[in-house]
């Protein structure tokens, strides 16, 4: 009787035990939260730097020192490109993204594999729109 009574009370316990284990786990991996605002940082970046900004669904254009750079959707990530060479990965397990405007703030959207959704909008500090 009282290994039935121990038994029941770990067990009790068990999905309490589980989803610390879990949140610790997910907050020790640096994961798609830093990869995601890794992304935001360095499209921000180089936005200031660049001109004609171009959004078509799921790729973004834009001039940068007399080269033509594209974001896209390559496969299940997020690559860039340069005058349609290259592949540097930006982001990874993607299901889809969105380049698009509004009004004059140009914004994305992310969906990865496992639903998660993130967001950004990117201002310009130009006097006149991108």
């Amino acid at each position: 009787m009282l290994i039935l009574i121990v038994f029941m009370m770990l067990a009790a316990l068990f999905p309490m035990i589980y989803g610390t284990v879990y949140r610790v786990n997910e907050q020790l991996e640096p994961g798609r939260k830093s990869e995601w605002e890794l992304f935001v940082i360095q499209l921000r970046k180089e936005m200031y730097h660049s001109q004609s900004w171009t959004p078509a669904n799921d790729k973004l254009f834009y001039h940068q020192a007399g080269q033509k750079i594209s974001i896209e959707q390559y496969q299940q990530g997020v690559r860039r490109r340069v005058n349609g060479m290259g592949h540097e990965m930006m982001l990874k397990e993607v299901e889809s993204i969105q380049f698009y405007w509004a009004d004059e703030t140009l914004c994305t959207k992310v969906v990865f594999t496992n639903g998660e959704e993130e967001q950004a909008q990117f201002y310009s500090l130009l006097e006149e729109p991108l």
